[in-house]
């Protein structure tokens, strides 16, 4: 299995991170119960692919009460990532340490801040981070959802990896912040690769309603720009009908030819899912395949502006 370095720092990870954004408890797009998450997570790290990542906003920790379930007794084995909105730094130890609590570790591999905030000094915050991987509390340090302004500021203080939204058709990083992550050894570790389904011939190939929920409130999914999302998505549906691949494994491949993308985070309702996902390591793209989806996706993109969000 190839593993790569996490930007700068010694931790080496596989090519595609489990994400457990759908594993918080909520009912009806995650697993069926937290004992089906739990076997889907010990399977996932079992097979090799060990980095996880889970987030203290998830069901308010249950994620990362569920993931430490998962992972006793074999926590040597993992990488685990979390993640902290930016707060008021002197607050930030103990919120860590309420999430190792629950993680039922003593150590993560990677603190992340979750999103900035509008107010507070952010260059305190992140030096604050690196206190906390100083005093050995996390080997690493990286961020979320941040600007290339931001992201300057990160880097000065030592952040190791950018975890943005990013697929074929969400191009928020490409003008400057991933430039930026290449340039200084960043690594870029994308959630919502598959843009919430919408790049998985769900609504293309099946023909799917919207259902309820999260995917109700992404942009990705409001006219009149879910029509011209659902063209892209259908040029991600042709090529993987030309290579014989399924519309989701060409769209992480996509990500993963990507200069600069180190490991797509991918979260999955079944080990069936994760497996036909990792498939997507061995799907090779010609340049003209490439370059046709990253039109496409462009196009849709076009309809955004550089500070867009994905949920309103």
């Amino acid at each position: 299995m190839e593993r790569v370095k996490l930007g700068s720092s010694d931790i080496e990870v596989p090519r595609l991170c489990l994400g457990t954004w759908n594993m918080d408890g909520s009912k009806g797009w995650g697993p069926e119960s937290d004992e089906e998450s739990i076997r889907i997570i010990r399977q996932v790290v079992d097979s090799g692919f060990n980095f996880i990542d889970t987030a203290i906003a998830y069901g308010g920790g249950h994620s990362e009460e569920v993931v430490g379930r998962a992972l006793e007794g074999m926590r040597e084995k993992a990488i685990v990532a979390t993640k902290l909105v930016q707060c008021d730094p002197v607050k930030a130890e103990g919120e860590l340490d309420r999430a190792l609590g629950r993680m039922r570790t003593d150590y993560l591999d990677l603190f992340i801040v979750h999103w900035p905030s509008a107010s507070g000094s952010l260059d305190d915050f992140m030096a604050e981070m690196a206190r906390l991987r100083d005093k050995g509390k996390c080997k690493a340090v990286g961020v979320s959802n941040f600007n290339l302004e931001q992201m300057q500021v990160a880097a000065r203080r030592g952040a190791v990896s950018l975890q943005p939204p990013f697929n074929v058709v969400w191009r928020i990083i490409d003008r400057d912040v991933l430039p930026f992550c290449r340039e200084h050894n960043v690594a870029v570790t994308p959630y919502s690769p598959l843009a919430q389904g919408l790049l998985t011939g769900r609504f293309t190939r099946e023909g799917e309603a919207v259902p309820a929920g999260i995917r109700a409130a992404n942009v990705l999914f409001k006219e009149p720009v879910f029509t011209k999302a659902k063209a892209a998505a259908r040029v991600v549906d042709r090529v993987a009908d030309e290579i014989g691949a399924t519309s989701s494994q060409v769209a992480l491949a996509w990500l993963l030819h990507t200069e600069g993308v180190t490991s797509p985070i991918v979260g999955v309702s079944s080990m069936k899912q994760w497996q036909d996902n990792v498939k997507a390591l061995e799907v090779g793209l010609t340049p003209k395949q490439y370059s046709r989806i990253s039109e496409a996706g462009t196009k849709v993109w076009s309809e955004f502006s550089d500070d867009a969000t994905m949920w309103r």
